[in-house]
């Protein structure tokens, strides 16, 4: 009979860095996570068109609509997380409420990835002449 040791069952906690000189090592771990709930805003669709929607000026959640083709419901759902986030700010103008990014950065790192991305795509292809489009502003 072969005997096998056991395994101890592997860690689902993602590494952390090296510390640097005078950090401890789980000094920077709520710095990471809060880095990656910032980027995870960053890795659906829907919120990446609201985004482009409005980057350049504030809109009512039916112009947002309109711009990005989903459901009201939809729209309003990631809004409220982008609004919870930080990343967009809201204001009442009648019997309307009209968003803005509020975080400029977020606008510019969704720019920069485009930019990157596009490069990649094609020069003939539809896609990138929307993403330049896009990172222009």
């Amino acid at each position: 009979m072969i005997m096998v040791a056991a395994r101890k069952p592997l860690s689902r906690t993602p590494p952390v860095a090296a510390p640097r000189d005078g950090d401890a090592p789980d000094e920077m771990a709520p710095v990471f996570d809060a880095v990656a709930r910032y980027f995870a805003l960053l890795a659906e669709p829907t919120r990446l068109a609201i985004l482009h929607a409005i980057c350049q000026d504030e809109l009512a959640v039916g112009d947002i609509v309109r711009s990005t083709g989903a459901t009201q419901s939809n729209v309003s759902r990631h809004l409220s997380l982008l609004h919870a986030a930080g990343v967009v700010s809201r204001r009442r103008d009648g019997a309307s409420i009209r968003y803005r990014v509020a975080d400029p950065m977020f606008v510019e790192i969704c720019r920069t990835v485009c930019v990157r991305i596009a490069g990649r795509i094609d020069a003939q292809a539809p896609l990138k002449a929307e993403l330049m489009e896009f990172a222009r502003g």
